[in-house]
Order: structure tokens, then C-alpha cells, then sequence
């Protein structure tokens, strides 16, 4: 990438920061469904029309919000070289998404938290949500869980099911989190490891081939 592409994709990840950040401001005063992107973009200082060069719509906006949300708590999906054991796999993949992501983001999370009422009974937002992060997800989780079936490390399962089944689990602990269950939210280090081991010994030897 050139040096004028590279400042220009800097400046329009910038802006579409500033957008984000202003839509969960108003979103955590006003609510999603209240929300106009007129606001949005008075918010971010910038005409409505200059928005809509950033994002489609509202639900474009609300839906990066989510993957920003979740890129905060993990990187591209772990490599798999290297990995010994299915309790190995899921060690690395439960250090990607723990984090202390709710607390360094309050805002973000009371947003989301509010929203997941919407992606689940919203049709094209509940649709934009799976294709955008769920399905991206599983597909990372099932690449990454080939090689290890074809190794003997994890046992012959299909890996659309064992994908579905971690992928479960760890949204459960999102739900907790965000719901402010607080077991999960106090929990301080010494804790954190503990539900880790507990996590990983129950659900990595399920999955293991021996």
C-alpha cells in the first residue's frame, strides 16, 4: 500500500471511529430505535450526508459498533501451529476473548447490552449480525479445527458441530458479561484462571481424541 493510500485509510478508520463514538453516546441516552442518524452525525460534527460516505445506515453503524466491540477482546483468530492438545486449543482461544474489555469499555457495553434485544428479534439486524460476526466466527473456528482433527489431536467430530458448541460457550460467557453477572464481572485474576481450568479441562477433554 502506498503512502497516500495508507494516510487515507488512517483518516477514514479515523472518522469512522468518531461516528461509532458518537452513535454509542446518543444510543446509551436515547436508545437504538430513537436514534436518527441526523444526531448521530451532529454528534460527530459533520453533515448528515457526509455520514452516509462512512456507513450505510443506522444498522451499519450499530452492527461495526459490535465488531469493534469485539475486536477489542481478540485478534484474528488464533494460529493453530503448534498446538498439542485440544485443552492447548482452548486455552488459546479463551486468553484471546478474556479480557477486561467490559471495564475498560463501559459505554459500549451498556449499548451492546441494550441492543441484544434487537438482534435477536429484529430480522435484517439479526441477519447482518450472524453474517458479519457469528459467521465469520465459525468459519475461523472450523479452519482452525481441521488440521487438528487430521492430526489426532481432536476427535473425528464433524467441525460445523464442534464449532457451534464452542461458539455457544463462549457467547454464554458474553451474555453473563454483559448482563452483569457478578460472579463473572468481580471476578479478579485468581478467579479468572480458575473458570479458565475448569472451562478448558471439561470442554478440551470432551473434544479430545484421547
Amino acid at each position: 500500500m502506498s503512502q497516500i493510500n495508507s494516510r487515507k485509510a488512517k483518516r477514514i478508520e479515523r472518522i469512522r471511529g468518531e461516528i461509532m463514538d458518537a452513535a454509542v453516546k446518543i444510543i446509551g441516552k436515547k436508545g437504538f430505535k430513537n436514534t436518527t442518524t441526523k444526531e448521530i452525525a451532529a454528534k460527530a460534527d459533520m453533515a448528515e450526508g457526509t455520514l452516509y460516505n462512512y456507513f450505510k445506515n443506522k444498522e451499519d453503524i450499530l452492527l461495526s459498533i459490535a465488531e469493534r466491540y469485539i475486536s477489542y477482546k481478540r485478534n484474528d483468530f488464533i494460529p493453530v501451529e503448534n498446538v498439542i492438545s485440544m485443552e492447548d486449543f482452548i486455552l488459546k482461544v479463551f486468553k484471546s476473548n478474556a479480557s477486561n474489555v467490559a471495564k475498560e469499555h463501559p459505554l459500549e457495553r451498556e449499548v451492546l447490552k441494550a441492543l441484544l434485544p434487537e438482534f435477536l428479534t429484529d430480522k435484517t439486524l439479526g441477519e447482518m449480525y450472524y453474517n458479519r460476526i457469528v459467521k465469520r466466527f465459525l468459519e475461523q473456528i472450523e479452519k482452525s479445527l481441521i488440521p487438528l482433527v487430521e492430526k489426532g489431536v481432536a476427535r473425528d467430530i464433524d467441525v460445523r458441530i464442534m464449532s457451534r458448541i464452542l461458539y455457544s460457550s463462549f457467547i454464554g460467557f458474553a451474555i453473563l458479561e454483559l448482563n452483569s453477572d457478578e460472579f463473572i464481572i468481580g471476578a479478579d485474576n485468581p478467579v479468572r484462571a480458575k473458570v479458565s481450568k475448569a472451562y478448558i479441562d471439561i470442554l478440551g477433554r470432551g473434544m479430545s481424541q484421547n
